[in-house]
């Protein structure tokens, strides 16, 4: 998979940044290719490691915070691949590999219907509606989507940054497209905001500017950028126990 991820990444290097609205010129930022290496490396890892840490305490714990130690051991890490979190960001990976950068919503969805793993919420309700002939992005819209605003993409966004080092509108174009195969709305806005994180963070070491570049991301005024935006203010209002 890291294999995917950096051919795309070098080669998106190769592109200049668009300028922002507000900017009067393009700006182009390069990184070293190893610390690049190194980057996408820690991107996957931090994924696989965080999902299979996670996943035997997943439901156990609703509405109360874990206090007590986990017992986990690096060899857990291998359960990484049995996540939805894992594979189905490797799936649109893929996509991107065979098809290139400009995959369109069909593309994505044509393999993500052939899937043969398990999927659950959006992503089950899109695939049966592919499955029935539904193309994308329909297959990720409220008419035939109970799911569509769950966050299924949300967890299987994380590829995209990784493929867009420091460029945000290029992990939205993506996410945009890959996205919309199973979710719709905030559910669309929480891949784009975790994709943008992701991508600012090839150039940003700061936590707290990451989560804005990623807010950045996604409409201001949606349901999901406002309660980014409350949890920001809140901890810049009570830095100690907010």
């Amino acid at each position: 998979m890291r294999r995917y991820a950096l051919f795309f990444l070098v080669s998106a290097l190769l592109i200049s940044q668009s300028p922002a609205p507000t900017s009067p010129t393009p700006t182009t930022r390069t990184i070293p290719l190893d610390e690049l290496r190194d980057k996408i490396a820690g991107g996957w890892a931090g994924q696989m490691i965080g999902v299979s840490y996670g996943a035997p305490t997943e439901f156990r714990f609703n509405e109360r915070i874990l206090t007590g130690a986990i017992a986990w051991t690096p060899e857990n890490v291998s359960n990484s691949l049995n996540q939805d979190d894992l594979y189905v960001d490797m799936t649109f990976a893929k996509v991107l590999d065979d098809v290139g950068v400009e995959a369109t919503s069909q593309q994505f969805g044509t393999m993500f219907r052939d899937s043969k793993y398990a999927l659950w919420h959006a992503n089950l309700a899109a695939r049966r509606a592919l499955k029935r002939g539904i193309q994308a992005p329909l297959s990720g819209t409220p008419k035939y989507n109970v799911h569509a605003n769950d966050i299924d993409f949300q967890i299987e966004s994380d590829f995209i940054g990784l493929m867009a080092p420091g460029m945000p509108q290029a992990a939205n174009r993506i996410a945009e497209r890959a996205g919309r195969v199973m979710n719709y709305g905030d559910g669309l806005y929480g891949g784009m905001f975790v994709s943008g994180m992701y991508a600012a963070a090839f150039f940003e070491t700061d936590p707290r500017r990451v989560v804005e570049a990623g807010l950045g991301s996604i409409p201001a005024r949606s349901v999901y950028g406002m309660a980014i935006a409350d949890v920001l203010k809140w901890s810049r209002e009570h830095p100690d126990n907010w």
